[in-house]
């Protein structure tokens, strides 16, 4: 069989059970249980004021962490084989999934079209498109290991796989998924084995024809601007960022409590989703901030290693790359929030408001568990 296909050479992996990470299961039902928590803080004054439900957002969130649960114990019960084999029709979904944005079944929100609304669910797609890509190039990297020094023929190939989703969200648009998928792209074609200076150039050009996306758009530009100069406009561009500082800074080291905050009251921007962190900061303090990051890098830490004790390849490279993606994501949506990164809309993993989102990571870590399981007890790390 061809390289794409079917991965017979690594059919014979055997369906070992392994232990369970529960350190990666502790943390994740912590944040996830946390976010619950932040997300009612955040949103009930406003889900009371506008749907006369204080916990519109909380129960809509508690339903998408529940879907991915079940999702993860799908995964948690598929042979290792049919894990692999799922990726295309994962990836095919995905693609579908961003075509339908662009049909009447798109559903709009802040001047984007990026969920698809059937029945009065809203779905989006790029957070499928995100756990397909990994799964796809994963699996293709894997089948053609050793090749990558075929640039045209096997390199290529990974390219125009990840270029085609990145145009599907490009076009609604999504800047900021666009640049992760691309990362992703990367960070797999070099622990595949491609070289770094193959992996820079590729890079390179990824980052001109983006920067030339962001001049063709002017509210890229204002975000840009707002980003280095937040208080220039902060009554416009600027307002969310400045916003969660004074929120974060009323929170000092201990916070203001649950709901206790101004953040709560209409001053802050999307507080329930992108600024998410920016209401820990104000209602647990520099305290609740700190766990909060050492909860992310626990998550980093057990990711990685469940990569380093993969039993093949491809296993390697979908640990990381789903470690990858929720790092990416985390460090994206707080450096918004503290001023390091141009606003790019990404909401932070099992902790902001976004049902589609919950289970996507939640489902995300449900394939960490599953290859951590596929590792025999005791195996040692590469």
């Amino acid at each position: 069989m061809s390289a794409v296909g079917h991965p017979t050479e690594h059919a014979t992996v055997p369906e070992v059970q392994g232990t369970w990470d529960w350190w990666l299961l502790g943390v994740t039902a912590l944040l996830a249980g946390l976010g619950l928590l932040m997300i009612l803080s955040a949103s009930s004054a406003q889900a009371d004021a506008q749907y006369g439900d204080a916990t519109r957002f909380v129960t809509r969130q508690g339903i998408g962490l529940l879907l991915g649960a079940a999702a993860a114990l799908l995964v948690l019960r598929l042979p290792w084989l049919w894990l692999r084999q799922a990726c295309w029709p994962v990836y095919t979904g995905a693609a579908i999934s961003l075509l339908l944005v662009l049909t009447p079944l798109g559903h709009a929100s802040n001047g984007a079209v990026r969920w698809v609304r059937v029945g009065g669910v809203n779905f989006q797609p790029s957070e499928l498109a995100k756990v397909g890509l990994v799964m796809v190039l994963a699996h293709y990297l894997a089948a053609n290991e050793g090749r990558l020094r075929d640039l045209v023929g096997t390199v290529a190939p990974a390219f125009v796989l990840t270029l085609f989703l990145a145009a599907l969200v490009m076009l609604e648009p999504d800047f900021g998924t666009t640049v992760i998928l691309f990362g992703l792209l990367g960070v797999l074609l070099f622990v595949a084995g491609l070289q770094w200076r193959w992996v820079l150039a590729l890079g390179g050009m990824v980052v001109v024809a983006l920067g030339g996306l962001m001049v063709l758009a002017p509210y890229r530009v204002r975000r840009l601007t707002a980003f280095t100069h937040p208080f220039a406009d902060a009554s416009d561009a600027g307002y969310q960022v400045v916003q969660g500082w004074i929120a974060m800074a009323h929170g000092g080291v201990w916070g203001q409590g649950l709901g206790g905050g101004v953040a709560q009251s209409g001053f802050l921007p999307e507080a329930h989703t992108d600024a998410i962190a920016a209401v820990i900061g104000e209602d647990l303090g520099a305290v609740g901030w700190a766990v909060m990051v050492g909860v992310y890098l626990v998550i980093v830490w057990r990711g990685l290693r469940i990569a380093r004790r993969a039993p093949d390849l491809y296993g390697i490279l979908l640990a990381t790359g789903l470690t990858t993606l929720i790092a990416t994501q985390a460090v994206v949506n707080l450096g918004v929030v503290v001023g390091w990164v141009p606003n790019k809309g990404l909401v932070l993993p099992l902790l902001s408001y976004g049902a589609s989102a919950g289970m996507i990571h939640v489902l995300c870590v449900g394939l960490l568990l599953r290859i951590g399981l596929q590792t025999p007890a005791g195996g040692g790390e590469r």
